[in-house]
């Protein structure tokens, strides 16, 4: 049942990302004048990214499902929640190191590099937080 936790606080973490992605992608295209050849470029962009989100949001239900299930067979307590579910210092880098290759490899000044920075910025801060955490955690 770990796993499932540990895919639920990984799914929701992306869904954050993600949804702030999506609203400040949101607020470029609001900001677009009409005409401008890059407002089609941000509205597509903003629709994959939200299919993107309905299809996290989906997994995300199947895993609380899954979740709740073990919590009423009493295999997992009650208590935890999403937040305190703490990711990997691995699966963080992982993430980091993929958004530091989709910057790198996007143009510069482009929406893919501005979402890649965002999210290596996010996981950065992430995984200083991992590492508080195991430097003061005993033993």
């Amino acid at each position: 049942m770990a796993d499932a936790t540990n895919q639920l606080r990984a799914t929701s973490d992306t869904l954050l990302l993600d949804l702030q992605t999506l609203a400040d992608l949101e607020d470029l295209k609001r900001g677009t004048p009409h005409g401008d050849a890059t407002l089609v470029e941000l509205a597509t962009r903003i629709e994959e990214l939200a299919q993107r989100v309905l299809a996290g949001s989906r997994r995300q239900r199947e895993l609380t499902e899954s979740i709740s299930e073990a919590v009423d067979s009493g295999e997992l307590g009650a208590s935890e929640t999403i937040e305190t579910t703490a990711r990997t210092a691995s699966a963080i880098l992982a993430d980091w190191r993929d958004a530091e290759r989709a910057a790198i490899d996007a143009a510069p000044g482009s929406r893919e590099r501005s979402e890649a920075e965002i999210k290596v910025a996010g996981f950065r801060e992430e995984y200083r937080g991992a590492f508080e955490a195991a430097r003061r955690s005993p033993g």
